[in-house]
């Protein structure tokens, strides 16, 4: 799977952009200005002090080229070790040679020299600290991308390769940025040059998922922790943990479609439900931030791509501690001494007062364990490793506890509008055109209308489109997901059309149940999968489709769903803890989920309780204009035929409007096809009376009353206007019925 690769034209726009922003007047918070003068400092210091120590360790720990983010890695036992000291000073102070392609080589087996002995004298390689040392002595080949995951990031929308040589990856993105620096400002100061590419970066990257920026403060070794409430609430459980990411990394690095993404992970697991593939992308994706989608396709984050290199659980550190909730009271627990696991569940449990089961603490648990953060010990304890104790350490805020209230407040106090990021009605109108242009005919003011019905409320997002059959509501409600959710009809992952069927009395066929014959599986279903997805990923909308409803009594199958998006509340799933593997016992209904529900009105359906219709809103579905039918121009048929057929059934409509026994589009659609596959013609009305007589006339029924009288009457002068004598006779029969036995049925 490709990337998009920006555009020259494309890169001096975002280039223009950045120089034209309030960024560079405002020095981003200091950062161009500490860089300026550091690698002024450098380039006046180097070759004299490359054997002051103190002059090392200010150029490898307090280095403002970039924050260190996670650049954790000791650099100590290489700086103390006096072989390295006076080869890496005889090694950068060489001069670089003339020639281009030779500079590039040079700069390659340095940098290659430096991993290799910093690997043998350091416990594991500071990449951070080598590419930013690097940046400060070669300010004209480097940039601020310390972190390779980045850098290989930028590289690649930029058109290079995922396996080039860091060092090229360096050079290549300094030749595209410095060019349309050019292009765009002229001379530009030699720190623009360097910075630009991470303000590229930042600017290019929609993740939204890596630490701060650049532009932190010079010796900024320390995690910048979110609050308690923005965190993440906990981690799911996936089966293999960590090596189970490790040996997908490979195939994301390639990018793969969401099917291929599947089809990975029923590999690793072919026990792996269905409804729970959905889940595991979640876990992937935004509860390690290893992948991200681009596209049709799912890509590596620069995370993804650091821990592809090093295949080191420390990766996970920043995100873990700082974005997830619990795992920074766990580590500080477990660093005052091993504790029993039902004490670090307990201890959870108080973090956050909805983890009102072991199911979230245990996961977490779960994960630690096979990060290698934590061990048995004797006496069923258990302890941290020495990971641990090295992440403990990272720990230097106090962890926040999540409070009962605040969580209330986070669930029903916020408007709808940031809880989930919602295109305007205007905006979803746009998509529709772009999407389906000619194909989809519809009212922009209904459109208007089920948007504003749909999310007016801050959590009970329930529409219900009623009105006769093939009418167009199926088509509009997935057509708005589409829109709404900005993806293809085939894509499930935010959509979820579901079939309602006859005999659905309780709620299992949309939430799931505990199997009868193995209870520690819970068959879900794609309406649960659609839920537990809305509830992980709350910043954006999810779309359920009900379609036909009312084939069974919704406020049956649907009653704890009505509950809690009224009292905002939890859906209860199961009682049995742990053991059910995936599936929490509840989850809190979520203000990101929309249900829009289509259902028909005839002697095969039911009626809509009070309950339902006071939570839901209603759009009708009655008014059909034959003209408007988007297949009029596509039907393959002499003009002739084509006019006579419009006007017939406008007619047909008109007279059966009254009595709502008139037909919607589907019918006008197969009409057309009928003709079309007869090649009928305007001397030959057989083919038309056929169908005709076959998809309008057995929908006529009911019981004498003046307006059913006068619509019958009225169809029957339709038809004997155009000559179909066999709907004539029949419709003349269905009058003869309604006055000698006072109703009239075309099944009979």
């Amino acid at each position: 799977m490709s990337v998009s690769v920006v555009t020259e034209k494309e890169l001096q726009g975002h280039i223009e952009s950045i120089l034209a922003s309030s960024i560079l007047n405002e020095g981003t918070n200091g950062w161009m200005i500490e860089l300026e003068l550091f690698l002024a400092d450098v380039r006046q210091q180097v070759p004299y002090k490359l054997h002051d120590s103190r002059f090392l360790y200010k150029l490898w720990n307090e280095n403002p080229v970039t924050s260190t983010g996670n650049g954790h890695v000791r650099i100590e036992p290489a700086l103390h070790n006096e072989p390295f000291v006076v080869w890496f000073a005889s090694a950068v102070s060489r001069q670089l040679p003339d020639d281009p392609v030779q500079v590039e080589a040079h700069l390659i087996a340095l940098y290659d020299r430096l991993v290799s002995r910093l690997r043998t004298l350091c416990d594991r390689i500071p990449w951070l600290k080598l590419n930013r040392v690097l940046c400060a002595l070669y300010p004209e080949h480097f940039t601020t991308l310390a972190d390779l995951g980045r850098l290989k990031t930028l590289h690649r929308k930029l058109g290079g390769h995922r396996h080039d040589h860091a060092v090229h990856m360096h050079r290549a993105i300094r030749a595209r940025t410095d060019r349309a620096l050019q292009a765009c400002a002229g001379e530009v100061s030699q720190v623009t040059r360097v910075c630009m590419p991470w303000l590229l970066y930042e600017r290019l990257d929609t993740s939204n998922t890596t630490e701060g920026s650049a532009s932190l403060a010079v010796n900024e070794d320390e995690f910048s922790p979110l609050p308690a409430l923005k965190r993440r609430k906990g981690l799911t459980s996936l089966g293999g943990g960590l090596q189970t990411l490790l040996a997908l990394l490979p195939e994301l690095d390639e990018g793969v479609t969401r099917d291929e993404f599947a089809d990975l992970l029923r590999q690793h697991n072919p026990n792996l439900a269905d409804n729970s593939i959905g889940t595991m992308i979640n876990v992937i994706s935004r509860e390690f931030d290893l992948c991200k989608r681009e596209g049709d396709s799912y890509q590596l984050t620069a995370r993804g791509m650091n821990l592809l290199e090093s295949q080191d659980p420390d990766e996970f550190a920043e995100h873990l501690l700082t974005r997830v909730l619990g795992p920074d009271h766990l580590l500080k627990a477990l660093a005052t001494g091993p504790r029993r696991k039902v004490q670090l569940i307990e201890l959870l449990q108080s973090v956050n007062p909805g983890w009102t089961t072991s199911f979230a603490p245990s996961s977490i648990i779960g994960w630690f364990s096979s990060l290698g953060l934590i061990v048995p010990a004797a006496g069923k304890l258990l302890q941290l490793t020495e990971r641990g104790q090295r992440w403990a350490s990272m720990i230097h805020w106090v962890p926040e506890t999540l409070r009962a209230d605040a969580l209330e407040d986070e669930q029903t106090s916020a408007p709808a509008s940031e809880r989930a990021d919602l295109p305007s009605a205007s905006t979803i109108k746009e998509r529709l055109d772009q999407l389906f242009g000619d194909q989809l005919t519809l009212d922009g003011g209904l459109v208007s209308a089920l948007h504003a019905g749909l999310w007016s409320h801050p959590v009970r997002h329930f529409a219900v489109l009623s009105g006769i059959s093939g009418s167009g509501k199926t088509q509009l409600a997935l057509k708005y997901a589409q829109a709404l959710c900005q993806v293809q009809a085939h894509d499930t992952h935010r959509i979820r059309m579901i079939p309602v069927q006859p005999g659905w009395y309780d709620p299992s066929p949309l939430l799931g149940y505990v199997s009868p014959i193995q209870e520690s599986t819970y068959l879900g279903t794609p309406f649960l999968e659609l839920l537990l997805q809305a509830a992980d990923n709350p910043d954006i909308p999810f779309v359920a489709i009900l379609d036909e409803m009312n084939l069974s009594h919704p406020e049956q199958y649907m009653a704890p769903i009505l509950s809690a998006m009224e009292t905002q509340g939890h859906i209860e799933l199961h009682q049995l803890g742990d053991a059910i593997g995936q599936v929490p016992m509840r989850v809190r209904y979520p203000a990101n989920l929309a249900i829009i529900g289509t259902l028909n009105m005839d002697e095969t359906t039911h009626g809509l309780s009070d309950k339902v219709l006071d939570r839901a809103y209603t759009l009708e579905f009655w008014d059909i204009d034959v003209e408007r039918f988007p297949g009029w121009s596509n039907a393959a048929l002499p003009e002739s035929v084509r006019q006579l057929t419009r006007t017939l059934l406008t007619q047909l409509v008109q007279a059966l409007e009254p009595v709502r026994l008139h037909f919607g589009w589907r019918t006008i659609n197969d009409v057309l096809n009928y003709l079309t596959f007869c090649n009928a013609s305007d001397a030959d009305m057989k083919a038309l009376d056929e169908v005709v007589y076959a998809k309008v006339l057995p929908k006529l029924r009911g019981e004498h009353s003046p307006r059913f009288a006068k619509a019958l009457a009225q169809v029957h002068h339709v038809l004997h206007e155009h000559g179909l004598a066999r709907c004539e006779a029949k419709v003349r029969a269905l009058l003869d019925d309604l006055v000698e036995t006072g109703s009239a049925r075309f099944w009979r």
